[in-house]
């Protein structure tokens, strides 16, 4: 007997002027891959072609975080609403304290959009992440 899909599709989007870049993964916090699309009608095609393989791996729900700047994310954000996704904001001073916490090799769009998925996954897990999370961004705090 198959378990049932209960698991919502979280897809994190680092905007750029001219590509965006996406990971892809599930609300438990499994990593399902990454992608990137250029920012036009066959970028944003792709992307929710893409969106739609990976929707078979969760209950159906899909949430999309966007970090982005200077009205780049439109016209997808419009797009992801126009789908019935949930449309999230990404903080960007927030990623980037996240990032100082737990730190990644380099700073690249394909890293950012990663790193901002993992911090969307965490919301799941924040009852019992938050003592650990706070702490250590106090201890960041204090410590320069």
């Amino acid at each position: 007997m198959k378990s049932k899909k209960t698991q919502e599709l979280h897809v994190s989007v680092d905007i750029g002027c001219y590509f965006h870049s996406v990971a892809v993964g599930l609300a438990n916090g499994k990593y399902l891959g990454k992608f990137e699309i250029s920012h036009n009608k066959k970028g944003f095609k792709e992307f929710f072609s893409k969106i739609n393989e990976y929707k078979k791996f969760s209950n159906g729900e899909v949430s999309v975080a966007m970090e982005g700047y200077n009205g780049h994310a439109r016209p997808l954000d419009t797009m992801v609403k126009i789908h019935n996704y949930k449309l999230l904001n990404i903080n960007n001073l927030k990623l980037a304290r996240f990032k100082e916490v737990f730190p990644s090799p380099a700073k690249t769009d394909a890293i950012d959009c990663r790193k901002g998925l993992e911090l969307f996954q965490l919301q799941q897990v924040i009852p019992l992440a938050k003592r650990m999370v706070v702490k250590s961004l106090v201890l960041l705090c204090f410590s320069y």
